[in-house]
């Protein structure tokens, strides 16, 4: 912020002002008055407009001079015979080279590393012979010694000048990073520094992200368009900071409901990140966890100091386990006292093993709780008292372990993303009751097996549902309905639906999946047990993305069917998938496969590919197809130098 001063030198005062503060002192200094008043350093239009608003009708006899940076200010600003333009000469090209060399190396140009001579040309281009920029970037460089710091220096103006930022103005900064920060919209930054919470150079899974800004706050309802969700309007803000050149992002190898996979702090933003997170109360409490193995089960003393302190005030509480994946966090015999976060509105277990000790007890009274997450935990119960929960809005429940869950998620009304355990039972063996969550948009890992399929019609507001059909035919067909219904209402986006141990010896049976295959709105099908032949390729819906097929024995290729099908990306053969001994992949055919796996398909000794077949695959894995030719193997190696083979001899 610029400081204000006025000093008085004959009968005229020269103004330095802070225009935001000072707008009432400079409409009462000038009132009434006749004036010269000099504003150096105009370049946002707004600003421009703004000092017009705060200045007194001024006389005939004042004068106002501006200066600035960009000739379309100026255009603007002198308007219509209101004022006159003096545009200054820019420095020629050696006046230019000379001035930066001089300040941005003390050596001789001649002597410098050549990469490093290249970027400094570079920048001397943007520089545009201006002067005042020339010199700012200048002095910029000289504190840099590393070609990859002069690399990033070129990287950032270049990014922050085509956000329309002068150059010289982002050099004068006290670093490229701050101006980066101090120039996202007020929505922004704290998105921006909750990433700073993480693990430095780790990689966040976006979902995982979005969650934990839902539950902070950091994103609203009211900030939402049209008919998006609070999950589109955080992948809009994380787009904007990846616009911004200030995250990284990997994104999706395949349609999903999510554009990016994961994301992390761009390298020259995380310091910055950290450090500005403490300033606006981003703290993280490294508690230096370290886990003995089974020898000496010892929780660090530096956690168990956490009983002593107080922190009433603590809205997150994350346990991160980011070291060793193959290891799990044990909780302590003396659970610190949770009842004294008890404003809590986050609340995450990674990788942390309860073993039979369970949850602690202090955690369904957590009233406030809306984010509840136990990624990777080693947890044989949820107890009941989880009910009491009623204005959590995201539980994860992915365990690495089978979990028995009490009847009670239906008293979380109020859940708008519900991620199931692969592997659960009831207490007593009963279906879990969900219908009464109503709200619900995402839904993985449904299982007909513990869940019931009539639930599904009562959630008329699921945007992705991933399910599990193991071996029943009246489950299939009711799925094969909700799906019906939602390509009527368009509500449910990428749908996910894995089939176990469902054989179609029977016309009825294979009726149901040739119906399933035509739902206008499935996406990845995951199929298990004897299917005989596919339908015709204009019977299965287009939107297909992934398909796997296991233990099908199918008796014709099935590349003659699947190649048609256009959004195809990820395709599985496995265990028996095709009983014949020849495929053919024909000239252009699977546009946009990615990835293909064959795996174990006993009885195939010939696979033809064409020339311009699958022209985008990038993965081939081909495991245990004993029959398959060896010199078809050279002649796909030559092809595809990705291709992965495991064949048992």
């Amino acid at each position: 912020m610029v400081k204000q001063i006025s000093k008085q030198v004959g009968g005229t005062t020269h103004l330095n002002l802070d225009i935001e503060e000072s707008a009432d002192f400079v409409y009462k200094s000038l009132k009434d008055k006749i004036y010269l008043v000099v504003f150096n350093d105009i370049w946002p239009l707004e600003g421009f407009n703004f000092l017009l608003r705060i200045l007194p009708h001024y006389r005939i006899d004042s004068k106002l001079m501006f200066t600035t940076r960009l000739r379309e200010v100026a255009t603007y600003v002198a308007g219509d015979d209101r004022g006159l333009i003096y545009s200054m000469k820019n420095l020629s090209t050696s006046e230019s080279s000379e001035l930066f060399w001089k300040t941005a190396f003390l050596g001789d140009p001649q002597e410098m590393d050549p990469l490093k001579k290249q970027i400094g040309e570079e920048v001397l281009k943007l520089c545009q012979g201006l002067p005042s920029a020339i010199v700012a970037v200048g002095e910029v460089l000289a504190t840099k010694h590393t070609l990859s710091e002069w690399e990033m220096v070129l990287q950032d103006i270049k990014s922050l000048m085509s956000r329309g930022l002068p150059v010289d103005q982002i050099a004068l900064e006290e670093s490229i990073s701050a101006l980066s920060f101090d120039d996202l919209p007020y929505h922004l930054k704290p998105c921006f520094l909750y990433l700073g919470l993480f693990p430095k150079g780790s990689k966040v899974k976006v979902e995982h992200l979005y969650h934990l800004w839902m539950a902070e706050g950091t994103i609203s309802q009211d900030e939402c368009q049209n008919n998006e969700t609070m999950m589109d309007l955080a992948e809009r803000y994380l787009n904007d900071l990846v616009q911004r050149k200030m995250v990284e992002v990997k994104e999706e190898e395949t349609p999903s409901l999510r554009k990016y996979k994961c994301c992390w702090v761009h390298e020259h933003m995380q310091d910055h990140c950290s450090l500005k997170g403490e300033e606006y109360f981003f703290k993280v409490l490294d508690f230096g966890l370290r886990t003995q193995r089974r020898a000496n089960k010892r929780m660090d003393p530096l956690l168990i100091s956490l009983e002593m302190k107080k922190f009433d005030h603590l809205r997150s509480l994350l346990f991160l386990n980011p070291r060793d994946p193959e290891m799990k966090l044990e909780w302590p015999r003396r659970m610190f006292d949770l009842k004294k976060y008890r404003m809590l509105r986050v609340l995450s277990f990674e990788r942390v093993d309860f073993q039979e000790r369970g949850l602690p007890r202090e955690t369904t009274k957590l009233i406030y709780l809306k984010y509840l997450s136990f990624k990777e935990c080693n947890l044989g119960v949820l107890p009941s008292s989880i009910g009491n929960l009623s204005f959590l809005e995201i539980l994860d429940l992915q365990v690495s372990s089978p979990i028995i869950i009490p009847n009670v998620l239906r008293k979380m009304v109020k859940l708008v993303y519900l991620y199931l355990p692969l592997e659960c039972k009831t207490p007593n063996n009963d279906k879990l009751y969900l219908g009464s969550l109503k709200g619900l948009e995402i839904l993985e890992n449904f299982d007909t097996t513990v869940c019931n399929v009539a639930d599904l019609f009562e959630m008329t507001n699921l945007r992705h549902l991933s399910k599990t059909v193991i071996g029943i035919l009246g489950d299939l067909e009711q799925i094969v309905r909700r799906l019906d219904v939602t390509s009527v209402h368009a509500s449910i986006l990428f749908p996910s639906i894995k089939i176990k141990n469902f054989d179609c010896y029977t016309e009825e049976r294979h009726s149901v999946l040739r119906k399933l295959l035509n739902c206008q709105i499935l996406h990845t099908p995951y199929m298990d047990g004897h299917l005989g032949r596919l339908p015709r390729y204009y019977k299965i819906t287009s939107s297909l993305t992934q398909m796997v097929l296991i233990g099908s024995q199918l008796k014709d290729d099935p590349m003659k069917t699947l190649d048609k099908l256009p959004e195809l990306q990820v395709l599985v053969l496995q265990d028996d998938a095709f009983d014949g001994k020849e495929m053919i992949c024909t000239k252009s055919s699977f546009k946009k496969l990615k990835r293909l796996e064959l795996s174990t398909l006993n009885f195939l000794e010939t696979w033809k590919v064409e020339e311009e077949s699958m022209p985008v695959l990038s993965i081939l894995e081909v495991k245990n197809c004993r029959k398959l030719q060896i010199p078809l193997q050279h002649e796909l190696r030559n092809r595809f130098p990705s291709i992965k083979f495991e064949n048992d001899k």
